[in-house]
């Protein structure tokens, strides 16, 4: 059955109900979804803290009517309360036009779990392998009217979004994700998703950002081929390929004719042609309307000022990396202003290039394996010709670094991130020698490789984005898992294996522990942390500067789910498993501390009640009040030992009645007195008045003495706990934060 959404006209379930879509070709002019009054008035009205919640409304009733019932209640200038109750009435709930899917295919077992030899990790893997049936979708209208619409562009096959937010499939997401579910065993699903997309370059001649009617006007970077060529290497389906070529071959058309530019070498020796990415569009992205809007008005009272931004926005949101100090003018400026200074469009990016590379030499491979005679472009040529031009443009040889192009300024950039890695992998993944080997004489591959190792050092939760902390979630402190899938690629077939180990392990890390910290648990291995109601996030980021938390910054909170972080992590435990540990997570050394001060604490009563007892005169047949049973005199507490912080263990004994106490730190035993200790047996004293007075003296300023002694070590105890919990704390904190 063909289930329909924008783009197409199709019969829904099995029933004579007909839903109307809107044939769209190219950027999308929907009225209610992507431009006009309607949608201006509802989004700068801000009903809803995300801007993507209106425009994944489908519609209560058809277009026509939507709009007519929009005019009625004063359309542009309606009140925020009508407005409101507008939606209302006229749209339903975001998501109600997809519904799970029974994932019958899932092997609760996959063979990717024999190659992880630490067995929490292994039980960790298992468990992230069976989310894979929480984020499989596929459309369903029926809940649609006659005539109703969707934003949802229409998809046959099963897909995986990626979560939170994000419900529909997405470009440059999947290829992460089917790293993950083909090891997963998850075949038929990766068919499906990928014909999908398949689909829409058959409809649309590329593949939208995701399938959303407002992403029609840009795409992402352009994986789709690489997608094809990982499941061939996993299912040897030459026929699949076949069937694809001529979809991939248009695809490619689609990038040569709109997003290669000219550009001339910095010693004006020629002329050479890289892609970059770009956006035709003078308005607000639908999904961020209120973000760009503000942006744009805040900047500049100059319209053509403002449809540059709107263009450069789309554009940077084309490039994954939405966004980022690398498409910014003044990578400096306040984050409050940064945006203002974007031109995305200025950039010419090393990574685009670097995955333009693969696709040619992937679609030089896939004529071959179809055995198509049909088509008469030079994949490799143009392969060649680019890895020429990048050198060229990006290669800065002392480093052995790529850094993007800025066509503006005619110089390279100087933000160093995990784009500036990225040929190593595609160049080497060729086959032809690579970046890895010195070429014209530039550095070899360790030189460019040290700062990652270094930086990674003094990053515990993964590889930065960038080093610049800019606000953008596509900067400093971010760690994002396809940046460091690329690094781990990179260094693996440059051989760098023990670097790709520790990106390997520094990634399992914070994807475990952020998952724990979030009340993750494995029955008879993994104990839930106390005080935590959920059972465990994936998140889409992480911060860089911490084991296990998650990212932040950008235009919306963290989203869990999470497709691509799945996906990498399953093909990192696949890859590195037999050298990859269980971490000691922040969470669970934070538990540990909590537990140790709270021992701790009940020893520090339980000692100060025994001090108190000790100190205490005995109440025995001599002095007892009348009408008050004689007891025997208090028995010596047993001593506490309390290890100073910092210093060895201090032993603090409670003296018997009649002794003095040990001096602290001593190991010389008090002085035993015996004629102190009252015996049952003794005769009545015949002492003579004076000889009681001077006892009673006596007796007196020993009492003394045992206080003002008992006290003193009850002190140094406190002190001591004190500085151990103090130490402690400390540690766990620091370890923490």
């Amino acid at each position: 059955m063909f289930i329909s959404g924008y783009g197409a006209r199709a019969l829904v379930a099995a029933t004579t109900v007909f839903v109307t879509f809107v044939q769209a070709k190219g950027p999308c002019d929907s009225e209610i979804y992507c431009q006009g009054d309607l949608l201006h008035a509802i989004q700068m009205a801000k009903l809803y803290p995300d801007d993507k919640t209106f425009v994944d409304k489908p519609t209560l009733k058809p277009p026509a009517q939507v709009l007519a019932n929009f005019a009625e209640i004063g359309g542009a200038n309606a009140s925020r309360e009508a407005l409101q109750k507008f939606v209302n009435d006229n749209f339903g709930q975001e998501g109600s036009e997809l519904k799970s899917v029974d994932l019958t295919e899932l092997d609760a077992n996959p063979p990717f779990l024999n190659n992880v030899s630490d067995p929490t990790l292994r039980a960790f893997g298992k468990t992230v392998n069976g989310y894979w049936s929480t984020l499989v979708r596929e459309q369903d209208y029926s809940t649609l009217c006659n005539g109703c619409v969707s934003s949802m562009l229409s998809l046959k096959y099963h897909f995986v979004v990626p979560g939170g937010r994000f419900r529909e499939t997405y470009y440059w997401d999947t290829y992460f994700t089917i790293e993950g579910m083909l090891r997963s065993g998850l075949k038929d699903l990766t068919r499906s998703s990928i014909r999908d997309l398949l689909a829409l370059v058959d409809l649309y001649g590329f593949v939208p950002n995701g399938a959303r009617v407002y992403y029609l006007g840009r795409s992402q970077p352009p994986l789709l081929t690489l997608m094809v060529k990982i499941y061939y290497e996993h299912t040897k389906d030459a026929a699949f390929v076949a069937a694809a070529l001529p979809l991939l071959q248009k695809e490619h058309a689609y990038w040569q004719s709109n997003h290669l530019v000219n550009v001339t070498k910095p010693d004006d020796s020629g002329v050479v042609q890289l892609s970059r990415y770009i956006v035709d569009t003078d308005q607000p992205r639908p999904e961020s309307y209120t973000k760009d809007y503000e942006l744009a008005h805040n900047a500049t009272t100059d319209p053509d000022i403002q449809a540059r931004i709107y263009a450069d926005m789309a554009a940077g949101a084309e490039s994954g990396w939405d966004y980022s100090t690398r498409w910014v003018k003044y990578p400096l400026a306040p984050t409050d202003r940064l945006l203002y200074g974007i031109h995305t469009r200025q950039v010419i990016p090393v990574e685009l290039n670097a995955i333009l590379y693969q696709v040619e030499l992937a679609l030089d491979s896939f004529v071959a394996i179809a055995n198509s005679s049909s088509s008469s472009i030079d994949y490799r040529g143009l392969a060649q010709n680019r890895r020429n031009a990048m050198y060229s443009m990006f290669y800065d040889q002392p480093s052995g670094l790529f850094y993007d192009y800025i066509l503006d300024e005619h110089q390279r950039s100087t933000i160093l991130s995990p784009a500036s890695l990225w040929p190593y992998w595609s160049f080497g993944a060729s086959g032809e020698g690579g970046a890895s080997q010195p070429h014209e004489g530039g550095a070899w591959a360790n030189v460019a490789f040290s700062p990652v190792s270094r930086i990674l050092g003094n990053s515990p939760g993964g590889f930065p984005a960038t080093l610049y902390n800019s606000g953008q979630q596509w900067d400093y402190p971010n760690a994002w898992p396809p940046l460091q899938y690329v690094l781990m690629q990179a260094a693996l077939i440059t051989g760098h294996t023990d670097l790709a180990t520790q990106l390997a392990q520094t990634f399992a890390n914070s994807v475990f522990c952020a998952w724990y910290k979030t009340g993750g648990s494995i029955p008879g291995i993994l104990e839930k942390l106390p005080n935590t109601t959920d059972t465990g996030h994936m998140f889409e980021k992480f911060d860089s500067t911490q084991v296990g938390k998650e990212g932040s910054g950008g235009e919306y909170t963290v989203q869990a789910g999470f497709g691509w972080t799945n996906g990498i992590l399953i093909w990192t435990l696949d890859t590195f498993g037999k050298s990859l540990v269980a971490p000691v997570c922040p969470a669970a050394m934070y538990k540990t501390v909590i537990a140790l001060i709270a021992a701790l604490a009940v020893a520090m009563a339980e000692h100060e009640a025994a001090a108190a007892a000790a100190a205490a005169p005995a109440v025995t047949v001599a002095n007892a009040p009348a009408g008050v049973p004689a007891v025997p005199a208090v028995p010596a507490a047993a001593p506490v030992a309390v290890p100073a912080a910092g210093a060895a263990g201090v032993v603090v004994a409670a003296a018997p009645n009649g002794a003095k106490p040990a001096a602290t730190g001593s190991s010389k035993p008090a002085a035993d007195d015996k004629k102190s200790a009252a015996s049952p047996k003794a005769k009545p004293s015949s002492a003579s008045p004076k000889e009681s007075a001077n006892a009673s003296s006596s007796e007196a300023k020993v009492a003394k003495d045992e206080n003002s002694a008992m006290s003193s070590a009850t002190a140094n105890i406190n002190t001591s706990l004190a500085a151990v919990v103090l130490a402690l704390t400390a540690g766990a904190f620091s370890a923490l934060y």
